[in-house]
């Protein structure tokens, strides 16, 4: 664990978001909550830090907004202009959209801010991260009703489905996070965190049956805090035996199937998605 690079944590003001921060302050290290709204993110800051849960560490509030790579561009710009040096980034932020909807960049929603804007972020961060930094991303079950194709990007609102297209998402930053891992091998962690079911707002289907539902799974819905676990203890590296594999749920080791680790558009997906960030202006090292 590095006390003194930074560790930053996209959607840091949700709750799980709010847990990660709260955890890793706890732990003496200086955080960076990347968050979009940032009066949100400074009572959460307060909140964090009057709450006596603390410890001895560093919070800071930065922009980042994931729908926009004009933003992403510009947090990692002023954290270059810096010299900082990056201990961990938590790619935790991310949506489920109940209806279409397109980022800045004219990008499906659930598409650009749960896999494009990490991809984005991590890429432009990676030069700055420390020797032995690890990168955390947020990953979901729901990859495995994903599909990835060749018209990925190109934005079909007829078709959309709110839980195809996340899980979509999701599988797309599961083969982000296996080709990162595979390029960045030996020198930083790369690592994908599950965690499960969690008493978050995404988990609202606003449809008539919301209480119902509520009703009969709340026992089975974990706390913010349970779900950060997972991420947390990769960050910081306090996961024993955190090498043996990738994919982490429940702070156990999950095995990624063979048709997901041996896609066909894995490294094809790596390369579109650099095309696709570059025509907004941003340059890769």
């Amino acid at each position: 664990m590095d006390d003194k690079g930074l560790y930053i944590v996209t959607g840091a003001t949700g709750g799980i978001g709010r847990a990660l921060t709260e955890g890793l302050c706890r732990k003496g290290l200086r955080v960076v909550m990347a968050c979009r709204n940032m009066e949100k993110a400074e009572a959460v800051r307060q909140g964090i830090m009057r709450s006596g849960r603390a410890g001895n560490g560093e919070i800071t509030v930065r922009t980042l907004d994931m729908a926009s790579l004009g933003s992403i561009g510009r947090f990692a710009e002023e954290l270059r202009s810096e010299g900082a040096e990056i201990a961990a980034l938590v790619n935790n932020a991310g949506v489920m959209s109940a209806r279409f909807g397109l980022t800045a960049d004219g990008i499906e929603q659930c598409m650009g801010v749960n896999y494009v804007g990490p991809y984005a972020l991590t890429r432009l961060l990676l030069p700055m991260i420390a020797d032995g930094g690890r990168i955390v991303n947020t990953l979901s079950v729901t990859y495995r009703i994903g599909r990835i194709g060749p018209r990925l990007f190109e934005p079909e609102p007829q078709r959309y489905e709110r839980f195809r297209s996340y899980g979509s998402s999701k599988l797309a930053l599961l083969l982000f996070t296996l080709e990162l891992a595979r390029r960045t091998a030996g020198r930083i962690g790369v690592y994908a965190a599950d965690p499960g079911v969690v008493d978050t707002g995404m988990i609202t289907m606003h449809r008539w049956f919301d209480p119902l539902t509520d009703l009969l799974f709340r026992p089975l819905i974990k706390s913010p805090e349970q779900g950060a676990r997972t991420a947390l203890a990769l960050a910081t590296g306090d996961l024993p035996d955190e090498r043996q594999a990738l994919y982490w749920a429940g702070m156990k080791p999950k095995r990624v199937a063979h048709p997901v680790t041996c896609h066909p558009c894995r490294q094809a997906l790596w390369e579109q998605t650099e095309r696709l960030v570059e025509k907004s202006g941003i340059k890769f090292a």
